[in-house]
């Protein structure tokens, strides 16, 4: 396997286990905010603003340029990076109306996340077990040199190791607000 989709595979890895946290945290019977807003800044700052775009530039491009066949699941690929980004901006209004103490806030918010989570979890599935394969088989060596050139830029601001301090403290917000499994907040 190629060094970019080592890296997209553990990116997604790592934007399932945030998006995850939503099941744990929604069954608590007081809501937390703090851990909640620290959920939707992650997945506002990485995968919509770093990760979709570089798929859609290097690895898309590239696909769709040797593999004609590619074109109808690229499509479906690139609108769905188009509606995680809605999907996320949705989310934000919600956990806003839900921490406003609007009426049905609380009820809105469990299925805007829920929502988001099988959305996400059905693209990557798409992603790769379909896209991924097509690419190692229709890819050829030149094309991965700039797509890996790409994804090795890819800093991950909660799960790289040279993530920017101003991420590494949202990283430290997640994991000390989560709950076990996910997190230590059952250890303070």
């Amino acid at each position: 396997m190629t060094d970019a989709l080592n890296v997209i595979k553990t990116e997604h890895r790592n934007l399932m286990r945030v998006v995850n946290i939503f099941d744990i945290v929604l069954r608590e019977a007081e809501p937390d905010f703090p851990l909640l807003t620290a959920i939707v800044d992650y997945l506002q700052q990485f995968p919509d603003t770093y990760h979709h775009p570089k798929e859609d530039r290097f690895l898309f491009t590239a696909l769709r340029a040797r593999d004609p066949d590619a074109a109808g699941i690229l499509d479906e690929l690139e609108a769905e990076h188009d509606l995680c980004l809605k999907a996320t901006n949705g989310l934000r209004a919600a956990l806003d109306a839900y921490r406003a103490g609007e009426p049905s806030g609380a009820e809105n918010f469990r299925a805007v996340a829920e929502d988001y989570r099988r959305l996400q979890l059905r693209h990557l599935q798409k992603e790769e077990g379909v896209v991924m394969p097509m690419a190692k088989q229709a890819l050829r060596p030149e094309d991965w040199v700039e797509i890996n050139a790409a994804f090795a830029d890819n800093k991950d601001p909660l799960f790289s190791d040279d993530a920017q301090e101003s991420v590494r403290a949202l990283y430290s917000r997640v994991v000390n607000l989560a709950p076990a499994p996910y997190g230590l907040a059952d250890a303070h």
